[in-house]
């Protein structure tokens, strides 16, 4: 019998290597699967180089954005759907579409399955491109015989997902433009106009006031240590960015950033659509719960959240319900609490995670939009009241230094 080698958590949650005899990697993983442990990555000599040099060409970086995952995953869903082998539908995936990559990655599947290799692995060859969350699923359906309906469930996650993602980034484009132009006309107005009062101040001798003078000094100091300043920003930004980098730093900002008013209110929903979505797409496909919630452990991004996820992980396989756990951590809402209870009692826990997913990700929108409505008219009234300072401030001196005394 052959051997494998491979990376698993074991059921007390720690990572191990271990080799086994097996006829293939199918029973292996129905072994770990009996014992509750989750299968991590394959290690051995087949997994890594047996597929062809040629597949050296994917080994580094990520070649699928998620609008290319998306369209990919959409096809084959259709075609696997009309009964065509996933040989067979790969092909037409590749020759169906314009794009390189999309191209080169239906090439590269198709001659890891010439290999032998299952699907699931070659693309867990690919971590950059297909994440746990994907391969896991994609193993399931390949083991059930339910691929079709996998890669629809995951068709629709990625694309419920991007929906989301574009339309907070679409809908903060207006009001960012908005402030960047403000500010920046704010500093042509410091650093060139009112410089070319200054001149004119001095000369006439006038008593200038107390307003004024500030502004002066303000444009004064940023005409001679804008240099000073530029370098400051990009120190302070550095710092942070490595800062917010570390494990404490992470804690710190996740922690803070979920009590900001109405920012902080929003990132949880995110967050708890994201757990919610992905636990109930997982079991929903037949992925066993240990596995769901690790798998979820690694795709949520809050370091709050996750510890809740790792707090339920492990309580979990001492035999108690997921609902109790999470009334234990205030950070679920109840909500969601009450639903993944209603769904334990009825058996369908997956389509209620699913349920709270949609519902969140329709607050996620009406949040946001009404934010977004309120802040245009705060920013424009703020920079309004900047800019109209300045203005006003220096026509009072310039109406004071023409006065006519009689």
């Amino acid at each position: 019998m052959p051997q494998f080698r491979f990376e698993a958590i074991n059921p007390d949650g720690k990572k191990v290597i271990d080799t086994i005899e097996a006829r293939d990697r199918d029973e292996i993983f129905l072994m770990l699967q009996a014992r509750g442990a989750v299968l991590l990555r394959w290690l051995d000599g087949k997994s890594s180089n047996g597929i062809g040099s040629g597949l050296k060409l994917f080994s580094t970086g990520r070649s699928l954005n998620n609008a290319r995952l998306l369209q990919l995953t959409s096809d084959l869903a259709h075609l696997f759907s009309s009964g065509l082998p996933i040989d067979r539908a790969l092909s037409i995936a590749g020759s169906a579409t314009s794009d390189s990559k999309i191209r080169a990655m239906t090439v590269y599947l198709q001659d890891a399955l010439k290999k032998g290799t299952n699907l699931s692995d070659a693309m867990a060859e690919k971590p950059y491109d297909f994440n746990d969350l994907y391969v896991n699923m994609v193993r399931v359906g390949e083991m059930g015989g339910i691929l079709p309906s996998v890669m629809e469930r995951l068709s629709e996650f990625i694309g419920r997902t991007e929906e989301i993602k574009k339309y907070v980034i679409s809908s903060s484009i207006y009001p960012a433009i908005l402030l960047s132009v403000g500010f920046l006309s704010l500093l042509v107005i410091l650093g060139f106009v009112v410089p070319k009062f200054a001149g004119i101040f001095a000369d006439m001798g006038q008593q200038i006031p107390l307003s004024t003078q500030i502004l002066l000094e303000i444009s004064n100091f940023l005409r001679v240590w804008w240099w000073l300043l530029l370098s400051g920003f990009i120190i302070l930004a550095i710092f942070l960015w490595r800062f917010l980098k570390t494990e404490h730093g992470k804690n710190i900002s996740d922690k803070n950033m979920l009590k900001i008013p109405y920012i902080g209110d929003v990132m949880l929903d995110i967050e708890m659509s994201r757990f919610s979505r992905t636990l109930g797409t997982l079991i929903k496909s037949g992925v066993p719960l240990m596995k769901a919630l690790h798998i979820v452990k690694a795709v949520v991004s809050n370091s709050q959240v996750k510890d809740a996820v790792e707090h339920i992980y492990r309580q979990v396989k001492e035999g108690r319900s997921v609902s109790s756990l999470m009334r234990e951590r205030k950070i679920f809402p109840p909500l969601v609490v009450q639903m993944v209870s209603l769904g334990e009692e009825t058996g369908k826990i997956g389509d209620m995670l699913v349920s709270v997913a949609e519902d969140l990700d329709r607050k996620i929108q009406s949040k946001v939009k009404t934010y977004l409505s309120l802040l245009e008219p705060f920013s424009i009234l703020f920079l309004g009241l900047l800019i109209g300072g300045v203005v006003v401030s220096m026509l009072t001196t310039i109406f004071g230094v023409n006065e006519i005394q009689f």
